[in-house]
């Protein structure tokens, strides 16, 4: 019999499934991991694409820009490279090319694909960040991409399930850490064949010769719901813009989004052009950040996959910092980048009140990379996530020290001890960092980390938010900005310091801001944060006096 995809429980049962397989591939690839930013933070995606290379399923905790990113490059990338008709079962194809994939070196873009009585029937894909590809341990300090360690074209990483060995030996050769690189590969290995083997185990159990009529019908719902959410907000055009603290200069980012029936446009014109430096966006990290910002202000509810981004279009002018050219600088492209969705929350904040939420200190995530050579002659280097705190939202305040828009997880310090030669010795609330408002922005934190290697060591310093903090929307005031003391004088937010031994840095991050007049913030709430040390007497006598 067969099955009958416009029935709903059985739509919702096959729907799981997927999701389930992917999931099975993203444990597959955390716990075989051998780096602490993939086997502890979580930086990578494990996602399922059909036989055209549209997203039809992600794991679960998913990082949201790579889910986008993904099939961006195999349908515009990886199928000129390497055309369907010209794979065999076995094949692994990959790049790390900072345009074709995340818009950074490190991120590492894998396809397998899947093969069912010799025709392809889907595709397993999975990105990772690799703990060191040579180049500047990354930060904004290089100028170019060049700079940034080594670029692998797109390439058969495996050939008919034949590792391509030369290619292999030059990554070892080319990372201060091949051992971790290597194992981190042969996890993404390992997670792409768990999905294949269950996709095909999956079509052989429902008697399915193809995945796409499902996709279809998988498609065309998505898509319906995202285009009826559009439907509801009134025709026009909606702009803001932010001020970022760049590096030699502020930035400007600029959007404007642009609401026609069922259709939605972000134009980005206004925004600041390209640097010489590594913050700069490549198109398919900026186009990701526009669809999940306007899928969490739209559609949260109904399952993400490609019918979500078909009303959706972006573009930045050429030569922007959202728009660079090629070979530009983007180690630490999320610096900029993941403050787009809350530039677009800034935008609808008068249509989406009650949908929108003030700008995050998380938004960019606080990355601490500490890399050196120990006594041993080892080299080391591991990066630690410092999250601000989220910005303040209808009926609700922001979460303190939390990852937005990114998900990445926080290395749990004792393994964080392990891997690098330092001893974080506080970690710690920020009193009166959330932004005032009706709801107040989420707390940054404090940190404390001292060099107990016995030589000096580089920190490269991947922060935001200190000149210019947090935002709040209707009404709700700015988080508290940013801070970074090396030993008691102010220290460079970002690029790379010298910790000498026994010496400390200070990192303190930006909290949210505030959602809504503080005036209109209930007592109860007031006297909640007093009594858990959250805001201080002094900060309630600032910020809510009239409550």
């Amino acid at each position: 019999m067969a099955l009958d995809f416009n029935d709903p429980v059985t739509l919702q049962v096959l729907w799981n499934r997927l999701v389930f397989i992917t999931d099975q591939a993203d444990l597959a690839l955390g716990r075989t991991a051998f780096s602490p930013i993939v086997r502890e933070n979580h930086d990578y995606v494990t996602v399922l694409m059909d036989a055209q290379g549209n997203a039809l399923a992600q794991c679960t905790l998913a990082i949201p820009v790579f889910i986008s990113t993904l099939p961006m490059a195999v349908k515009e990338h990886f199928f000129r490279a390497h055309p369907p008709h010209t794979l065999r079962p076995g094949d692994i194809i990959a790049t790390n090319d900072a345009r074709i994939g995340t818009g950074h070196p490190p991120d590492l873009v894998m396809v397998t694909p899947i093969f069912r009585n010799g025709a392809i029937v889907a595709y397993a894909g999975c990105i990772a960040h690799l703990p060191d590809v040579g180049g500047r341990p990354q930060s904004p300090d290089s100028v170019d991409v060049f700079e940034e360690g080594i670029r692998l074209p797109i390439l058969k990483l495996f050939r008919e399930g034949v590792p391509n060995q030369d290619v292999l030996d030059i990554i070892a050769s080319c990372s201060r850490l091949p051992e971790e690189v290597l194992g981190d590969i042969n996890s993404m290995v390992a997670a792409n064949e768990v999905m294949r083997r269950e996709v095909v185990a999956f079509l052989d159990e429902y008697k399915l010769d193809s995945l796409d009529p499902l996709a279809n019908a998988i498609y065309t719902r998505s898509e319906a719901y995202m285009r009826k959410a559009i439907r509801a907000l009134p025709n026009g055009i909606y702009s803001a813009q932010m001020l970022l603290d760049g590096i030699d200069a502020d930035i400007t980012l600029h959007a404007a989004v642009h609401v026609h029936d069922d259709s939605i446009h972000v134009d980005y014109a206004g925004t600041s052009p390209e640097v010489p430096n590594g913050i700069n966006v490549m198109p398919h990290y900026r186009i990701a950040h526009t669809l999940y910002a306007l899928k969490c202000l739209l559609d949260p509810g109904s399952p993400n996959n490609e019918g979500c981004t078909l009303p959706c279009t972006d573009e930045a002018p050429e030569g922007s910092i959202l728009n660079p050219h090629p070979t530009a600088a983007g180690a630490a492209r999320n610096l900029v980048g993941h403050t787009i969705p809350s530039l677009i929350f800034r935008a609808l904040a008068e249509v989406l009140p009650d949908r929108v939420q003030a700008d995050s200190g998380g938004a960019p995530i606080w990355g601490i990379n500490c890399t050196g050579t120990n006594r041993h002659g080892q080299h080391y280097s591991s990066i630690q996530n410092f999250h601000g705190g989220q910005g303040g939202r209808a009926g609700l305040d922001g979460l303190d020290t939390l990852s937005f828009p990114s998900n990445c997880k926080v290395t749990p310090v004792e393994i964080y001890e392990r891997s690098v030669p330092v001893l974080i010795e506080r970690k710690e609330l920020i009193p009166d960092s959330g932004g005032a408002g009706a709801y107040r922005g989420g707390l940054g934190q404090r940190g404390v980390v001292r060099n107990i290697s016995g030589v000096p060591m580089n920190i490269y310093l991947n922060t935001e938010h200190v000149r210019h903090p947090c935002f709040g929307v209707l009404g709700g005031g700015d988080g508290a900005p940013g801070r970074v003391t090396l030993g008691n004088e102010p220290a460079p937010t970002k690029g790379r310091v010298v910790l000498q031994p026994d010496a400390t840095l200070l990192i303190e991050t930006p909290g949210g801001g505030g959602w809504g007049d503080p005036r209109q913030r209930a007592r109860a709430l007031v006297d909640h944060d007093l009594a858990e040390g959250l805001i201080t007497p002094q900060g309630a006598a600032r910020d809510y006096a009239d409550v």
